[in-house]
This record gives C-alpha cells, structure tokens and sequence, in this order.
C-alpha cells in the first residue's frame, strides 16, 4: 500500500517512452512506458488521486519529419496539429500501459487521456528566441543540411548531436482543468498536458485558435497542478536530482533547496534552458502558489523521492 500524498501530478520525463538508441517503434515505446509506469501504478493502487502528464519531444519532431518528407503528396501539418497528434498517440500507449499494470496489481482503476489545450500569450519573446528541442538527434553535416533547406533553427544540445529547437512560449491557463478535476473526482486517473498541451491563444470574441510551438511540459503541468490544488507535482527525469557545479568535478545534489534558493540557483545562469531550468521553474511555481513541496527526480525513484529518500524537493512555505 502506498504511503504516498493523496493527490498528486506527476510529470513523466520528455524521454520516457522514446530514448536515443530505441528504434521508435510503438512495440519500443510500449515497452518503456511499462518501465516509466511501475512508480505510479504502485501509487495509484494506494488510493491517490492522480494526474499523469508527459512530454512529446522525440515523437512530435518525427511527425513533423515525416510531413516535410512526404511534402508535395498530402497537406502540410501545422506544428500545433502535430502536437496534439502526439497528444493522442502517446496518450494511448500510456493509457493501456497504466491500465494494464494496474490490472496485474489487482487494484484496477479506470485511465483516460484528454487532449489538453494550453493558452499562450501570442506576443510572448519566446517565440522570438526558439528554446525547445523536438525530434532525432542529428550530426553536423545533416543539421546544416536542415537548416539551409528547410529553415530549421538547429543547435547542439549535447555530445550526441544537433536537434531542431522551436518557440516554447509559456503556459498562462490549462483549458481542460476543470475537465480533468471531474475525471480525478470521479476515480479517474487522467492523462493530459502532453508535450505541454496544445498551445493555443483567445481572440478578441474569446476564440481559442492554434499558434506553432511545442510548450514545456513541466511548465503546463505545474499550472495544471496549481489549478487542481494538488498535493504534491512531481518531475521526473533522468537525472536523479539537481545539481549544483553540474559538469565540474565540484558537482553536489541538491537534496532540499526553498524557492528563494531555486530561484538564485536559475539566476546563476548554470541551468539549462532547455533542459534542467524549465523543470526547477516550474517546481518553483507550484512551491510558491501552493504552498507545498514540488519534488523533482529519476524516473523509477518516485516512491523514494515521495519519501524524502531521493531526488530535490523544492519547500513550499512553512508556518
């Protein structure tokens, strides 16, 4: 039986289901959300309420491949369609995979993914100063080659290559909020805000109308979990925890930091911004509009990051 908070947005790693190395197929993605999944089905036979979030990099930067691969056959596909294509997809590989682990545990409980909308501001800078990487990892020659033919803003994000990077304005409202509150009310463990959410903008009449990124998915998941009064937000990842001096033999993890410690640490500059930083931001967000503790850490040590035993908890305030 789970010891675990009774409510609870747990945000999957961006790598969770599709990992450099993997061949991409839905046989390969099927088997690593069975891996990524364990932790939280274990939760969800606790009782807890849960919302289960994830990100969609690799996945949805092969949809948009396969579109400018088959350009001139079929229409092309708005990258905010993609996202929400993604959406649905890793959806359901999640879905089944949770549902069915919880039926090996006998304790099976219904799961439900809702394709989320995430409002932006239209005039965000960001979109301006594209952050956010999508899609395979490239070598030099073929990056260059993507971004003279298809303009395609091309960086290197670590010793395995070059990836795509693309506007990542941040989330001010999840649309669905209060859709996935009746789900999780109801028993329902809900699955939504994948790859940040479909970003989307209101018009002058209120019209919600589709607007090319991909949002970060911590980001959205820390709004989701403040308009759901959770518990707890948990972001998983593959590091186990946060670092300090992160690539220098000084390196140290973070155990417990207060958002006035997270938000010197971002201010430093030695966070990524496509990386590490979107996910301490976010657990800042939740810490300080909440109140209450935001915990990030390796996908698989859930259950002991719950428990104090591993991973970096961002405090919320204490009486």
């Amino acid at each position: 039986m789970s010891t675990g908070p009774d409510s609870i947005v747990v945000a999957l790693g961006g790598n969770a289901i599709a990992r450099p190395g993997d061949d991409g197929t839905i046989g390969a993605q099927c088997r690593r959300a069975d891996e990524a999944l364990a932790d939280v089905a274990d939760l969800a036979c606790g009782g807890a309420r849960i919302v289960l979030t994830h990100g969609n990099g690799p996945v949805v930067g092969n949809i948009v491949l396969r579109g400018e691969l088959a350009s001139g056959q079929v229409p092309p596909m708005p990258l905010f369609i993609a996202g929400a294509d993604s959406e649905g997809g890793i959806g359901l590989v999640l879905q089944q995979s949770l549902g069915n682990l919880l039926r090996d545990r006998a304790c099976p409980r219904p799961v439900a993914a809702v394709v989320t909308q995430a409002v932006v501001d239209p005039d965000d800078p960001a979109f301006h100063r594209p952050t956010k990487p999508i899609g395979p990892y490239y070598g030099a020659e073929a990056a260059a080659e993507l971004s003279r033919e298809r303009g395609w803003k091309m960086v290197r994000e670590d010793e395995r290559g070059f990836r795509r990077v693309v506007a990542s304005p941040r989330p001010l409202e999840v649309v669905e909020s209060q859709v996935v509150a009746t789900l999780t009310d109801a028993g329902v463990i809900a699955i939504a805000a994948g790859g940040g959410g479909v970003p989307v903008w209101r018009n002058d009449e209120g019209h919600l109308i589709g607007i090319d990124a991909v949002i970060d998915k911590d980001w959205t998941s820390a709004v989701l979990a403040v308009a759901l009064e959770v518990e707890t937000l948990a972001i998983l990842m593959e590091a186990d925890a946060v670092y300090a001096d992160w690539g220098t033999p000084d390196a140290r993890a973070l155990r417990e930091l207060t958002v006035a410690d997270a938000a010197e640490l971002v201010a430093s500059g030695s966070l990524s911004a496509g990386g590490i930083r979107p996910k301490v931001e976010a657990a800042m967000h939740f810490a300080s509009h909440t109140g209450r503790d935001a915990i990030i850490c390796a996908g698989g040590s859930l259950a002991a990051a719950l428990a104090g035993d591993a991973g970096t908890r961002i405090l919320g305030a204490r009486d």
